[in-house]
């Protein structure tokens, strides 16, 4: 019996659904209805699925709803099915956020072999380039964008000539480096966070010219646009409460582990203290190295955060977050960084908000080791101040006593970690490394268990990029000059008090 004919059309409905569920998809994105755009993507993109373009396209959406992760993990799976310049860029973008400038850089090439006049992948090659200090290359990348001015829209113009700015400041011609910002991007922006970029760079920019005042203004003015309030009276009391939260006596309820993995090494300390030049020289090590700022376990911390009860004991308090989440969490991380660092027998983690986070560190690693890196904190200050941290997480670096507030916390934070837990905590502090680094380098590379190697000494020799705001500065061979910065802006830090400091 013959078989029975399928309607005629039939072999086609599948595409057209596909074409019209592309479409809308295009419309709720142009639309600005991301998530319902996201939805609309589901069916395309499950387990197994090898539909290049709507996995790509779910990419680009996570990306631009802020799900970094998310955005990651479409774009691998889509370039594996087939390569292409929108996936590239997205792994390219992660590349370089994690230090691996090199196979950025190459994904980006790629992309633009593919789409030569693509604008995405053409700036991010540049901005690639400028962070890892490849100026020459930098400049010749820039260039083509430069010379179709006419094409671009003025924040985008805004942009370009900012790199533009950045590579002069790379150059040491600092004069000509305000000069065309003043003139070619500062007049081309409105107040958000695009002019508070190019007024941190102008500030510094002035500060490499010793126009001291003037980067100081150009700071000041980039950290009242989108200024987020701090009360340095709620912190000190969030930080009270965090401290007497987590004391010896209460640590013994609390959820464990139990991991018996030294791999972990985490810096803590204010920013600005040297945390950056910390991670290189350890990074350098043979048997160790650096992930940089990653947030894995602050967010885990937050997520305690939101699932604590404070009207239960301990361990109750913690609702469904009791040992055994303690536990996936601690082979999660060690799983991560054995991932990230094979071979390594310690591996360093500088996130800014380590400090506050010891007492967790010591329930999920033991075995542990934590550097407390220190620097004067009048030379934190200024450098805060001027570095552009000023958004929800570091509110407090956009008043000179409003950094003086958190550091005297950080201070009380580190000394109750050394009271209340076990773990080793070395202090070490920034103006000993730069000025006495035969003495200091190995003391911190004992401090982690490991043999002295003479790799350490040439950490700025390594082509990693650190994400940090001194990403010129830590490739560069060890100098002792911003020791004492601070009385270069001496009158704006007058009537500011530092308790606990000695000078």
């Amino acid at each position: 019996m013959p078989a029975p004919r399928k309607p005629i059309g039939s072999g086609l409905r599948p595409a057209l659904e596909r074409g019209n569920d592309r479409a809308r998809v295009q419309e709720l994105a142009r639309t600005g209805r991301i998530d319902e755009a996201i939805a609309a993507t589901d069916r395309h993109v499950g387990q197994g699925s090898r539909d290049a373009e709507f996995l790509r396209m779910r990419a680009m959406l996570e990306q631009h709803a802020g799900r970094r992760g998310a955005a990651l993990a479409f774009a691998g799976r889509a370039e594996a099915v087939e390569s292409h310049p929108d996936s590239l860029t997205i792994l390219a973008q992660a590349d370089v956020h994690a230090g691996d400038t090199d196979r950025g850089i190459g994904r980006l090439r790629a992309a633009l072999a593919m789409a030569p006049d693509a604008p995405g992948p053409q700036v991010l090659l540049v901005e690639a380039l400028e962070s890892a200090v490849r100026v020459a290359e930098a400049e010749a990348a820039l260039e083509p964008l430069l010379a179709g001015a006419a094409h671009h829209a003025p924040d985008m113009l805004a942009r370009l000539h900012a790199l533009r700015a950045s590579l002069l400041v790379h150059r040491k011609m600092h004069g000509e480096a305000i000069e065309h910002m003043d003139r070619e991007v500062l007049p081309r922006l409105v107040p958000g966070p695009q002019l508070r970029t190019a007024l941190y760079l102008r500030a510094k920019a002035c500060d490499r010219a010793e126009c001291f005042d003037d980067a100081f203004e150009s700071a000041a003015r980039a950290n009242e646009i989108g200024r987020v309030d701090f009360d340095p009276a709620q912190y000190a009391t969030a930080v009270d409460a965090l401290m007497s939260h987590w004391t010896r006596a209460s640590m013994r309820d609390f959820p464990a582990s139990g991991s018996p993995s030294e791999l972990p090494v985490f810096i803590a300390g204010m920013p600005r203290s040297g945390t950056s030049l910390l991670d290189q020289v350890i990074d350098a090590h043979g048997l160790a190295a650096g992930v940089g700022e990653m947030a894995v376990i602050e967010h885990f911390a937050r997520e305690l955060e939101r699932t604590w009860d404070a009207s239960l004991p301990a361990p109750e308090s913690f609702g469904p977050m009791r040992d055994r989440a303690f536990r996936n969490a601690a082979q999660a991380y060690v799983s991560h960084c054995a991932k990230e660092a094979p071979g390594a027998l310690r591996v360093v983690n500088k996130a800014l908000g380590n400090n506050r986070i010891v007492g967790l560190l010591a329930r999920l690693f033991p075995r542990t080791r934590i550097i407390h890196a220190i620097r004067d904190p009048r030379d934190v200050a200024v450098s805060c101040f001027m570095g552009g941290f000023n958004n929800d997480y570091y509110p407090w670096t956009a008043r000179i006593e409003w950094i003086a507030a958190a550091w005297e916390q950080s201070r009380r934070l580190m000394e109750h970690w050394k009271r209340e837990t076990d773990l080793p905590i070395l202090d070490v502090r920034y103006e000993d490394v730069v000025t006495d680094p035969g003495t200091q380098f190995p003391r911190f590379i004992d401090f982690l268990g490991l043999e002295w190697d003479e790799g350490c000494t040439r950490f700025h020799e390594s082509k990693r990029t650190v994400r940090t705001l001194s990403y010129d500065q830590v490739n560069r061979p060890l100098y002792a000059s911003s020791v004492g910065r601070w009385q270069k802006y001496e009158k704006h830090l007058r009537g500011v008090r530092w308790p606990g400091f000695e000078a």
